[in-house]
């Protein structure tokens, strides 16, 4: 039998545990209900029995089942957390959650810009600015992919600029050193770039919908998110920088010069020149968000409206969106409401409250990130930030109560710790994509990946300690 099953099957045996400790009265029958819930999907993301998005499916469904009671059977009637039954559409809601469309929105701009060249363009009016020593192109190209990156998928990111690298990467002689710099720098960027922006990946989306949801929209917005992400990332991506300039160092005398060719199909330039208006339309109205009033999610509408109405997007475009990743972040949105509904948030932040107290938050808030780093790692970022992240508001909530400072810091705090994991080929998508394309080993991307985890965790440490 396969490593995987036998693990899916330790994974079932201890999801029973709860449902044995509600049956003889240690836990309410609704906290073992969700907590079953919680580690049967656990064992399917991390082992991947069926696909991600599937297992999200799945969680939805269980709930409906089983905290809504549809079809009013008496044995599950135990299992109502408050005492009566949720509505079906308490948790359905989850697949059109505010934050979901915040990311549709996001893949249409994305899927916009890329198929108008907005990539090459950029390129094209920022690299020449960093001249041809190898290390500035290095620069400038992470530079530019962490920028791609804070406004599209980061997978998508790194899979376009090695596409726009490639031919630099024939040019390289096989034993440069500063080939691999480049092929890891990229995805390396893509990932740091991740973290700038409520859509920069998965893990923020997920982040951002439980903090509107569980009542902290007043709290975080799209631009104080970024307040506190962008200098941690600026931070992360000239370290990482300077770790692979000094880990693959360029031979003596190399110069390097990179330059693109522009669509230049009929009526191109015009395309360009309206999708880049749509988009910093989109990203002002985001980033304006406390003055106007119009919610990021509804605000993500607009680039969705404008280049459908306009023929940029068309039906083939929108069919090949990633709509397997939205299900898979409806997921999370999903569970954290079940935590919720179900009383296991305030019994679980109620057992870790008793076991840590309030003077040992910080230690918290490094446990959760470690965690986040270590699962994320080995299993999908967004998997790892489903599971954390709704646990991470109730322990918050119990910890410090009314600090809503604190909240907002342990839920950051877990969602960085799965986006920072980028030690291994299989850690992010961005980091296979570039594996994929050969030319380094999984040591030398774990060379500068572990750093980068240890020094986002020293980063979120101090920040905590100097802002709380």
């Amino acid at each position: 039998m396969k490593l995987k099953y036998v693990g899916f099957i330790f994974s079932i045996l201890l999801a029973c545990v709860p449902i044995v400790f509600s049956l003889y009265g240690y836990v309410p029958p609704s906290v073992g209900g969700m907590f079953f819930i919680f580690l049967i999907a656990a064992g399917l993301w991390i082992f991947e029995i069926i696909p991600g998005h599937a297992t999200s499916i799945l969680i939805i469904f269980s709930e409906i089942i089983l905290f809504s009671n549809p079809g009013k059977w008496e044995f599950l009637k135990q299992y109502a957390g408050s005492g009566k039954p949720s509505a079906p559409g308490v948790f359905l809601a989850s697949l059109a959650d505010s934050a979901v469309i915040l990311f549709l929105g996001s893949f249409a701009l994305a899927k916009s810009c890329v198929k108008v060249g907005v990539d090459r363009w950029l390129a094209n009016r920022v690299l020449p600015y960093f001249g041809t020593s190898p290390k500035y192109v290095l620069l400038g190209l992470m530079c530019i992919t962490a920028t791609i990156s804070l406004w599209m998928s980061n997978t998508a990111t790194a899979s376009l600029m090695i596409a726009l690298v490639f031919p630099l990467l024939t040019v390289l002689d096989k034993n440069e050193k500063f080939r691999k710099a480049v092929l890891i720098g990229i995805p390396f960027a893509a990932n740091l770039g991740g973290i700038g922006t409520p859509i920069g990946s998965p893990p923020n989306v997920i982040a951002f919908a439980n903090l509107k949801n569980q009542g902290y929209g007043e709290f975080i917005s799209f631009g104080s998110w970024m307040l506190v992400a962008v200098p941690l990332l600026i931070i992360l991506l000239f370290a990482a920088w300077l770790w692979l300039l000094r880990t693959f160092p360029a031979s003596e005398g190399l110069r390097l010069s990179l330059r693109y060719e522009i669509i230049t199909e009929k009526g191109s330039e015009k395309k360009l020149r309206f999708v880049l208006f749509g988009f910093l339309a989109t990203v002002i109205l985001w980033l304006t968000e406390s003055f106007h009033g119009i919610p990021a999610g509804v605000v993500a509408l607009v680039p969705l409206l404008l280049f459908t109405a306009f023929g940029i997007l068309e039906s083939n475009d929108l069919r090949s969106l990633e709509w397997d990743v939205l299900i898979l972040v409806a997921g999370g949105i999903a569970l954290g409401t079940g935590i919720e509904k179900s009383g296991a948030g305030a019994w679980f932040g109620e057992l870790v409250g008793k076991q840590a107290g309030p003077g040992e938050s910080l230690w918290v808030l490094g446990i959760f990130f470690s965690i986040g780093l270590f699962l994320s790692t080995f299993l999908s970022n967004t998997a790892t930030a489903n599971l954390l992240v709704p646990l991470a508001l109730p322990v918050a909530t119990l910890l410090l109560p009314g600090n809503e400072s604190y909240a907002i810091q342990l839920v950051l705090g877990s969602a960085l710790g799965a986006s920072l994991a980028m030690s291994l080929p299989v850690s992010t998508p961005p980091n296979a994509v570039a594996y994929a394309v050969g030319g380094f080993e999984i040591k030398d991307m774990a060379k500068v990946g572990v750093k980068i985890g240890i020094l986002g965790l020293v980063l979120v440490l101090l920040g905590f300690l100097i802002f709380q």
